[in-house]
């Protein structure tokens, strides 16, 4: 095969097919600008149509526990000597997001291959003794 130059490897190869999964239309405001985002920040070919039920749900718990996290932030974590009911609303939304974001790839160790994992090197930090820099 012959080589090809730098301006035909610039352009974009069309298939046809769509490059993006547009957000469900019962989705909030708020939900569908984190949708674009998520859509925005990965490769074209990160998502697949049968991934579009649970990126919606990611979407929407994500939301609701910025929403959640609001509601603790005015009204105190703790209210009338009690812990505040967001407090427990915050906490499941949070392990449902963990688990809806491992089960998207969206979190770093979800991304990684294991078999390569080990063998990638770490890169060393020099030893610097902190009490002697000014």
């Amino acid at each position: 095969m012959p080589r090809q130059s730098a301006a035909s490897l610039a352009v974009p190869r069309v298939n046809g097919a769509s490059t993006s999964l547009a957000p469900p239309p019962e989705l909030s405001s708020g939900a569908k600008q984190l949708w674009r985002s998520l859509i925005a920040s990965t490769p074209s070919d990160h998502f697949r149509a049968s991934d579009v039920p649970l990126l919606a749900s990611y979407c929407t718990v994500s939301t609701m526990a910025d929403e959640a996290a609001t509601e603790i932030a005015s009204g105190g974590a703790v209210v009338n000597g009690k812990p505040s009911p967001w407090l427990a609303v915050y906490e499941r939304l949070l392990r449902s997001q963990a688990t809806l974001a491992l089960r998207l790839r969206l979190c770093p160790s979800a991304r990684q291959d294991p078999k390569t994992t080990g063998r990638q090197k770490v890169p060393s930090v020099p030893n610097v003794d902190f009490s002697k820099v000014k």
